[in-house]
């Protein structure tokens, strides 16, 4: 579920060289066999329900695009500079706005990465953005049966707690994305007041998820106007039903006892379905949310220079609601001339313990082989995690990644690609798979 955030913030125009860079994952298997047999309507029906790659690179193209038709107007428009000036801003910030309400935008994004965890599951949803509810204060995902709740749930557990907290791991993803094409391209697209709408957005989320003046009110009335199933989202607030199944991995779905109307599972949580201890354990998640704040970008800083070697850098913060607890994480991006890189050291929190694990990655590394050239990228993560997910056992399990995408320079435009990732047992923010597995996605970027 969705709720819509209020935000007064001027976007920061962008003056230097436009550069545009959009990535269209065509084909992401296995997922998309999961998709087909989720949707029931043959291999293109599985478009409907996509991963979370390629919704996340769906909603990247569609900012950066609007983002680069601002600058570029900005920029070669004749107006006069107030009036520009005047359309840039308020244009780019109603823009984002209205984006909210838009396949593409980061409330389709959010609502595509709970969706993408249902799927995997062959369990079929709708996201109510396709709807174009303009002016909605809660958007849905609706028709969801509740058995296929109750087999996620007895089936993988993990996967039920990821369920509910995914929405918000697209939306920073994204924020993630559009922060390092900033970065390593020198995009200086005019991001600033995406970036806070939804940052703001979602640490509003995960404290009025814990509020019982908003979350316990907001669940009564969708009960009350929600009498059959297909019409009710799939959890309520969010993070509310995250703590509930956190804390509980083994409880039966149906345990939750029958819906008001008498029909169906009472699906949502309120404050007053968690314990005192999980009631504070959700409300601590809120205050560690504010290291989300901590990045440069955030307040318009593209890049910082170090020193007189060429080196630049810049560096991000996330706090993030996993399968198994939490994860706080440092980014470090570095860049000189050519060459670019990516770090990352991760700190993986379940109840009382943490696992450390560390991230790099080389990002468009230019390679030929004889005539053919391409950029390669490759990434690897290496470190531990919770075993099995376990929210509270200290036991630790051994998590490794590797991937490598290679883009072909097949022309001065558009590149195919093909990004392969193998990965063990674990949590990886955007991987829509827990546990061990080997995917493989192929598209086009198209550069400009």
């Amino acid at each position: 579920m969705w709720l819509t955030p209020h935000l007064y913030l001027y976007a920061q125009p962008a003056a230097d060289t436009v550069r545009l860079k959009l990535d269209l994952p065509l084909f992401d298997f296995p997922y998309q066999k999961e998709a087909i047999d989720a949707v029931g309507r043959g291999f293109f029906g599985g478009y409907a329900n996509p991963s979370m790659r390629q919704s996340l690179d769906v909603s990247t193209g569609v900012y950066s695009a609007f983002h680069f038709g601002m600058k570029q107007f900005y920029e070669k428009s004749d107006m006069r500079k107030p009036l520009k000036r005047f359309i840039h801003y308020w244009g780019t910030y109603f823009g984002d706005y209205l984006l909210i309400y838009l396949p593409g935008g980061d409330a389709w994004l959010h609502e595509e990465y709970h969706r993408a965890v249902m799927s995997r599951h062959k369990a079929n949803s709708f996201n109510g953005v396709n709807r174009i509810p303009i002016g909605a204060d809660i958007i849905a995902v609706s028709k969801v049966k509740d058995e296929d709740l109750m087999r996620i749930k007895e089936s993988s557990p993990a996967d039920m707690v990821r369920l509910h907290a995914a929405g918000i791991e697209g939306q920073y993803l994204l924020l993630n994305n559009l922060q390092r094409n900033n970065f390593f391209y020198d995009m200086k697209l005019p991001n600033l007041f995406l970036y806070w709408m939804s940052t703001v957005n979602s640490h509003a989320y995960v404290f009025m998820s814990a509020s019982p003046n908003f979350a316990d009110k907001e669940t009564e009335k969708m009960n009350a106007n929600e009498p059959t199933i297909p019409s009710r989202d799939f959890t309520g607030m969010d993070f509310t039903a995250w703590a509930y199944d956190l804390f509980r991995p083994r409880e039966p779905y149906q345990d939750r006892g029958v819906h008001p109307s008498g029909v169906g599972i009472d699906r949502y949580r309120t404050t007053q379905h968690l314990t005192a201890e999980e009631l504070k354990y959700l409300k601590r998640q809120g205050v560690w949310h504010f290291v989300n704040y901590l990045s440069p970008m955030l307040y318009g800083i593209d890049n910082i220079r170090l020193g007189n070697s060429g080196l630049t850098g810049n560096f991000a913060m996330r706090h993030l609601l996993t399968s198994f607890g939490t994860a706080v994480s440092a980014h470090v991006f570095l860049k000189r001339e050519d060459l670019k890189m990516a770090f990352a050291y991760h700190n993986y929190l379940n109840y009382r313990h943490y696992f450390p694990a560390v991230e790099a990655e080389l990002v468009d590394y230019q390679f030929r082989l004889g005539s053919v050239g391409m950029y390669l990228s490759p990434r690897t993560i290496v470190g531990m995690q919770p075993k099995n997910h376990d929210f509270r056992n200290g036991k630790a399990e051994f998590l490794g990644l590797f991937g490598l995408r290679i883009d072909v320079m097949a022309g001065s435009r558009f590149l195919p690609y093909i990004d392969v990732t193998a990965k063990t047992n674990g949590w990886v923010a955007g991987n829509d798979f827990l546990y061990s597995n080997t995917s493989v996605k192929m598209g086009i970027s198209a550069r400009f």
